[in-house]
Formats: C-alpha cells, structure tokens, sequence
C-alpha cells in the first residue's frame, strides 16, 4: 500500500515534466488550492509520502508533522489537468498548489472557477544571480601550509577549512559522517566521473540525484556550477583539495535550467527544497539567487526581501520549520549599485544561514551581498572564504574562485562536521545550530551588514553541549522485529541511564520505563500496538540514542 502511493506519486510526477519539456511557448502561472481537505494522506501516517529519514529528523527535533507536509490533494491537481489545454507541470504541498501551462491567458477563467482554486498567478522567467567562478590570475600561489599535524593533505583547501576549524574536527574524526545535505544548484557535470570525486563514490556516499527541470535523475551532464560548487564539500584528492565534508551523505538536485529560455527557477528550486525534506536532508545548500524578472515589472524590489514575499524566501523558511539547516549564498550584489548592494533571494529568509564572503584573512569580499533585510534583520548571518576559494571544476583541474556560491558549500560542510561531532544533543536542531555557531564568531558581540556574525569556529565546544564519541551510548534492542516484549539491553559504567522509551513515528511517547542503576535489561511491551515502524529512546547522563524497531 504505502509502495503504491510512493510509486503513484513519482509517476505523476513525471508525466508532469514530460509534458512540461515540449510547451516551452506556452506560458506557465501559479495556481494556488484553498485547502488539502479531503487528501487520502494523513499526518498520523507520515510513511506514505516521506521517507523514514525524514521520520527520523522529525523523531530527534521533537517536529510534528503538520498539514503543510501532505502532498497537494490529488484530486485537486486532477480538476485542474482536467481543464483542455492545460497541462501541469507539477506541485508544491508547502505553497499548496501546482504550476500549470497553459497556451493562453483566457484559460485562467475556467481554473478560477474551480471550487478548490483560491488564485492564479503568472510565474515569471527568471534571471539567475549565479557568482563569479572564474580563476584570480592575479593570485595563483597555494597556502603555505596545506597539510595538518595528523597528516591530512588539504593542498589549496586548507585555508577555507582551517578558517572555520574544519580541520580540527577532521582531525578528531568528524568528517559529516552520517550527515545527508542536499546540494541545489545548476547541474553537476562529470561528477560521475573525474577523480576529486572518487572517494565520493566509492563509499556510496552520494545518495541520489533529481533534475527538478528535466525530470528524471539525470544531473551529470550540464552544469559545471554546481560541480565546483560540489567540490567545496566533497572532494577528496589529498594534496589537491579536500571538501569541508568529505564523509558527508549527498543528494543532488538540479534547479536551475542552462536553457535560460523558459526558467522559472525559484518554483524549481521549491520543488527541490521539498523534495529534499522529503529524503531525510539534514542541510540544505543553495548558491543561487534570484533578483530580476524577465518582466522587469515583476522585478523584486527592496521590499520584497522580508522573507515573507518572495516564493524562494517562504519555501527556504518553511524548510528551516521542518527541521532542515537552510545555507543560503548572501549574492554577488556588494558592488551593484543599481541593486543598492542588497543580498538577493533568498537569503532574506527567516531562520536560515545566508553565507557572506570573505577572504582566508577574513577581509570582507567587496562583491558579496549586504544586509540588512527590508524588516530590519541583519544580514548574512555568517561568513566564509569566498574570495579565492579554492574550487575544482568538471575536468577534475582545481583553482582559485570568487563567490558567495563557494562561501556557501563551504560553510554548509562546517555545519554538517558540527552536527556529525555532536550527534547526542537532540536539542541542538538546526536552529539552535545556527544560533550557536552565531554566539562563536568573531563578531558575535556586534554583528553588522557586512560580514553579520562574522566567521564562526565549528570546533569550539559550546557551553552546555557534551562532547561524547558515539561509541560510548550503545545499546541493544531483541527481538527486532517484535510481536510482544521487546528487551533492551543497556551495559555502561560511564553514563548514567535515565529513561528508555517507545515512540510512534510522530515522536510520541508510547511508554516510559526508568531503571534503576543495576538495571541492565529494560522491558517494553507493544503487543497494544498495530503494525508498523517505532523507536526505542535511550536517554542518558552523556546524551540520547534511538534505534528503530518494526512491530510485526
């Protein structure tokens, strides 16, 4: 059943982007639905449309699943592709509606006049503020120093990750292992194939790859962006370049379509951004912002940028409320004064890290985006090298780049060595990340427009975080699968066990047992329980574990 709807749902999909490929002369518009009553989803059973990874991410931050997580109502979307002439491109459940095509306006009438449509909306081209990627010819020569005391061989890319203490959690073993990030950008040529990537690929560590523009799952073939931006976070060559989050689980998702013939990029990339949650993405990184419409008209304007207006900077935020750390480039606006030197689309979101640039010094890069936002919030929020960044590109040739593109993966790498370092603080979710690594940069005490909190040092230990190593809360669960009692077997002498409980998928307790200090073997009964997938939570003096149990 739950594989027939999973099946159901990629099907649509893409038959939607099959259809979409030959209407590049009709014109596309938003149609907004008014509700999701009636859906045959529902939140109690989140496993039919998300993937357990997501599951889990809500588990750990305590996240309920909530109306805006269930796909568009199906029968909706079928009323409006039953219109002639209007084909659907595809949906979006946080924004709740569905982009269509459509060969002329005057269809609009008869998709006003469904029950279950609130508006319709022209969606516009629009103009991708892709950075710099160029090599400086005027700055050629490598760090000095590009090896670390435990032997890591960064070549150019030690001076990125040692501005951040990226190299120190390296050095102690936190290299994002565990940690899924989501990559949205133009394309990932060659990925596939040239040798930064080996490593990448041989531990199986890119999960999956989406092309939101085309359909289907190819992305290796056009757009070197995202490979070089790839390369910030995954390469692995030693005495070449070493990503920020070499260990690192990765999916790839194309967004943004080269054609640049018929873009509607920040729809794309909605679409990406919900697809990401939906495999279990811990972080989400995005080095494109939008600006101008190729309707200047519609161009975004100062006002735009409160996170509240632009479809990005909403679907952004909504990704930080599930639970997802949000990297977002600042732009490459700080010269542009015709933009007034303002960030772009959409790191004006709430709850979101938008990455400024700098240099391996910490000066300020002249071109990267500046705040504040037009409700008054400081912006970026953090910063990292952008300014010869050390990249590599689709033929496996490394060399220095400028951009808050660079910036980005850079310092999403950062955040995923954090989280992989300290994967016992359930109460760390990603905006209590964000907000840490804020208190640890250099300009915590007076964050300005610039350069926002300035450059944050992830291997800090923060107050009241612990520092345990994952092999120190161990324990086991038998039988698994189970019909009745299951057993849970905790054995330690450094940590004290204060509660084990089970809980249903939506990270409700089910039952609560606290042993006493010589209790070894923990009994929980789910013969009450119906069929399906639960979790077993062990939380200790040194920190919390969970494992996942199947009720038969």
């Amino acid at each position: 059943m739950v594989m027939n709807k999973k099946i159901v749902a990629t099907l649509l999909s893409v038959c939607f982007f099959a259809s979409a490929i030959s209407l590049s002369a009709q014109k596309k518009y938003w149609v907004n639905f008014t509700d999701k009553n009636g859906t045959p989803y529902s939140v109690n059973m989140p496993w039919d449309f998300v993937s357990q990874a997501c599951i889990y991410r809500h588990i750990k931050y305590n996240i309920p699943f909530h109306v805006s997580d269930l796909p568009v109502n199906p029968s909706y979307v079928a009323q409006v592709a039953a219109i002639p002439s209007v084909q659907v491109v595809y949906a979006s459940k946080w924004l709740n509606g569905v982009v269509v095509s459509v060969p002329d306006v005057s269809v609009l009438t008869n998709i006003n006049a469904l029950n279950c449509v609130a508006s319709t909306s022209v969606v516009n081209r629009y103009k991708a503020v892709v950075p710099e990627t160029n090599a400086n010819t005027g700055f050629l020569q490598r760090p000095a120093e590009t090896t670390t005391a435990s032997g890591y061989q960064y070549g150019g890319s030690y001076a990125q990750n040692h501005q951040l203490g990226v190299d120190c959690l390296h050095e102690q073993g936190s290299r994002g292992l565990g940690i899924t990030i989501a990559v949205l950008d133009n394309g990932f040529l060659n990925v596939d194939k040239v040798d930064v990537f080996d490593t990448l690929r041989a531990y199986g560590n890119i999960k999956g790859t989406y092309n939101v523009v085309h359909g289907g799952t190819d992305v290796y073939n056009s757009g070197s962006h995202g490979t070089m931006v790839l390369s910030c976070l995954a390469a692995c060559k030693p005495g070449v370049a070493i990503g920020s989050a070499p260990m690192a689980n990765y999916w790839l998702l194309q967004t943004e379509d080269n054609a640049s013939e018929h873009i509607i990029e920040e729809y794309n990339w909605i679409r990406g951004a919900e697809f990401a949650d939906s495999v279990g993405a811990m972080i989400l990184t995005t080095s494109l912002g939008y600006i101008d419409f190729d309707n200047p008209a519609a161009n975004h304007s100062f006002s735009t940028l409160d996170g509240k207006t632009a479809p990005m900077s909403i679907a952004a935020t909504m990704a930080a409320r599930k639970g997802i750390f949000v990297a977002t480039a600042a732009g490459n606006e700080g010269n542009n004064l015709a933009w007034g030197r303002r960030i772009a689309v959409a790191a004006d979101a709430d709850s979101i890290c938008s990455v400024g640039a700098v240099d391996s010094l910490g000066a300020y890069a002249s071109f990267s985006g500046r705040g504040k936002t037009y409700d008054g919030r400081i912006k970026p929020d953090l910063v990292a090298v952008g300014w010869n960044a050390w990249i590599c590109n689709e033929a496996g040739n490394c060399f220095w780049g400028n951009g808050t593109s660079f910036a980005t993966p850079i310092l999403a790498g950062a955040v995923a060595c954090f989280m992989s370092a300290h994967p016992f603080e359930p109460e760390y979710n990603n905006i209590k990340i964000l907000d840490t690594l804020k208190s640890l940069a250099t300009k915590a005490n007076n964050p300005d427009t610039l350069v926002g909190w300035g450059i944050t040092n992830v291997c800090a230990i923060p107050v009241g975080i612990n520092k345990h190593s994952r092999n120190q809360i161990e324990f086991s669960v038998y039988p698994n699968p189970v019909n009745s009692l299951v057993y849970v077997n905790v054995n330690s002498t450094h940590y004290k066990v204060n509660a084990v409980q089970l809980l249903n998928v939506l990270g409700e307790i089910i039952e609560t047992k606290t042993p006493k200090i010589s209790d070894t073997k923990i009994e929980l009964n789910t013969s009450g329980l119906s069929a399906g997938i639960y979790f077993i939570k062990v939380n200790t003096s040194a920190g919390v574990a969970t494992k996942k149990i199947i009720k038969q």
